[in-house]
């Protein structure tokens, strides 16, 4: 049976990944920010383990990894993320304090969960470590600006990954940046974009098909390469 690690699963794409793969007889871990998040958790079976976790703590991430310490994870899937409003002025940024949290959250915690969970990754099977971003934080593909705090941590994430790529290849491990496509979640005004349950199946037939040529790279969720 293969396991897999989802950060951020207390809704939207991490949820449904989890729900997928619990479906499908994998084991599933899920760790979530809010504590009252276990009953959704618990609700998708067995098969499914809940852990509370706040992914930008890093000692409780090293916690985790001792925790599950002789467990072998075929998949990691960093989708934990958060988002700041924009403020006043001619960028409308935030504050200084959400800017940095944004990218304590969104850049810098990957970074630290695929560390501590690299023993776990390099003894499975499969050995893919996958991090949810988007193509805000493309450089090449921006053409409209905004949203600063957000674009610079997923900007900042996508150089953390090609780096991860390379410090893990010797251990087998493949690392890709996946864009889950503009979806309708929770946290989307008025919920338009596609179906969660749809990028979610998009990005999964991806993963899947993850061959070596593909680690170090950005990845749609309905197949071919973003431009970094």
């Amino acid at each position: 049976m293969s396991t897999v690690l989802i950060t951020g699963c207390d809704y939207g794409i991490g949820f449904e990944f989890a729900r997928q793969y619990a479906a499908n007889g994998w084991t599933v871990h899920t760790t979530c920010l809010q504590s009252d998040s276990r009953e959704k958790i618990d609700s998708l079976g067995a098969n499914a383990v809940f852990h509370q976790l706040d992914v930008s703590d890093e000692g409780a991430v090293k916690a985790l990894a001792k925790e599950l310490s002789g467990t072998s994870i075929d998949l990691l899937i960093n989708n934990a993320a958060t988002f700041a409003p924009d403020g006043p002025g001619p960028l409308m940024l935030p504050d200084m304090d959400e800017f940095t949290r944004v990218m304590r959250v969104n850049a810098v915690a990957p970074v630290y969960v695929a560390e501590c969970f690299v023993e776990h990754v390099a003894a499975s099977e499969m050995k893919t470590m996958i991090f949810i971003g988007t193509r805000s934080g493309s450089i090449g593909d921006n053409g409209s600006g905004g949203h600063y705090a957000y674009r610079c941590s997923k900007a900042a994430l996508n150089m953390a990954v090609k780096s991860i790529s390379i410090e893990f290849a010797d251990r087998g491990i493949l690392a890709a940046v996946l864009h889950p496509g503009s979806v309708a979640t929770e946290t989307r005004t008025g919920g338009s974009g596609i179906p969660v349950s749809e990028s979610v199946t998009g990005m999964r037939g991806v993963i899947e098909g993850i061959t070596p040529d593909m680690t170090g790279t950005f990845q749609r969720y309905d197949g071919g390469t973003i431009e970094w």
